[in-house]
């Protein structure tokens, strides 16, 4: 289920069906200081549930009480849901890992039950870069999806808009190290030879982002990912997208534009 991405949770497993939600109660409620905003959807493992915020702090949050049991500062905003690495239940010699991403492009894994930082990677080199789907993991390896803040950037009329390409890296989630990188669009954005209004030269193609979490097909060896908008026009193929991406080697297998042009 995890590698599907359904986050669906059998009744039988959750002790919970949809009878029983009317009935619920608040047990404890947690507020982030000074946020405006909440956007990291919270993962529930090793008796506790961990979420990141927008001034870039990673909580640990009791599963009974709410309480924290630790905190770690990440360099900038953590929208990713955290990734929790799967262990046995009851199991008091694991040491889980957690993965997740901040809005500077950088990928981290902690040791889940003390917050102790074990890596830290910047999963490309765009400066407009950015992490907010989360990380899915499988067998070693940490899939991360990227995307950017470059459609904001290009509001400068001084800005040469566009140079960011979406896409997947995978990463050794032992090390950090970065196995395989893909991009949504195959080739690399150029100068169009054309300016705007401001004198800024144009660049093409550009853009589909990938804001979500990878969903891994085990049975095909296959990764899938829906992709955003292009930045630049005329839309690049791959934009509004669904890719598929050859799971060992990040070779891009096939895309589907749902919205063309």
């Amino acid at each position: 289920l995890a590698l599907e991405g359904t986050r669906f949770v059998a009744a039988d497993r959750a002790k919970l069906d949809a009878a029983d939600v009317p009935r619920l109660a608040l047990q404890w409620a947690f507020a982030f200081p000074g946020a405006s905003r909440a956007r990291s959807q919270p993962t529930v493992g090793a008796g506790a549930v961990y979420v990141g915020s927008q001034d870039g702090t990673v909580y640990a949050l009791d599963f009974e009480s709410g309480c924290v049991r630790w905190t770690f500062q990440a360099e900038s905003e953590v929208r990713t849901s955290p990734t929790l690495e799967p262990w046995r239940a009851g199991d008091r010699a694991a040491q889980p890992r957690l993965w997740f991403g901040d809005f500077n492009g950088n990928a981290y894994a902690l040791d889940a039950r003390t917050g102790r930082q074990l890596w830290k990677t910047r999963v490309g080199d765009h400066p407009r870069l950015t992490l907010t789907g989360s990380p899915r993991y499988h067998d070693g390896r940490l899939y991360v999806p990227m995307s950017s803040s470059e459609w904001a950037a290009a509001a400068d009329p001084a800005y040469e808009c566009c140079t960011f390409r979406g896409g997947v890296v995978a990463l050794d989630a032992r090390t950090g190290a970065v196995v395989w990188r893909s991009y949504t669009i195959p080739e690399e954005p150029r100068a169009t030879g054309e300016r705007n209004a401001a004198g800024a030269l144009r660049r093409h193609p550009a853009g589909a982002p990938v804001w979500n979490s990878p969903t891994i097909d085990l049975q095909r060896r296959r990764l899938y990912v829906g992709t955003g908008e292009a930045y630049t026009s005329p839309a690049a193929p791959q934009s509004d997208a669904v890719i598929a991406y050859d799971l060992d080697s990040g070779r891009m297998l096939w895309w589907h534009q749902s919205l063309p042009n």
